[in-house]
């Protein structure tokens, strides 16, 4: 092989080799930031399923409420009956 076509040999398998580093860097970047947004997405998804939990019983409070509501109307109504019956009572 002559002389040029060596150092131009040389050259390109130092140019793959260079790339083959940048590649092997990009390569480790990239698991690191899929592993950090891996852990994020866990993180996420607990986060998601407190909200959900506090939501389910947000719901559930609201229900009770909304019985409760009804009740007091209910003994409302009945309290005002028994306050007009005790008007028109007349002990005498």
């Amino acid at each position: 092989m002559s002389k040029p076509s060596m150092e131009k040999l040389e050259a390109n398998i130092t140019t793959l080799l260079e790339a083959y580093c940048k590649l092997k860097e990009e390569s480790k970047r990239l698991t690191i930031q899929v592993e950090i947004l891996t852990r994020e997405k866990q993180s996420f998804l607990k986060e998601k399923e407190s909200i959900n939990e506090k939501l389910e019983y947000l719901s559930e409070l609201e229900s009770v409420n909304k019985n409760n509501e009804n009740d007091r109307i209910q003994v409302r109504e009945k309290v005002i009956y028994l306050l007009e019956k005790l008007e028109k009572f007349d002990l005498t």
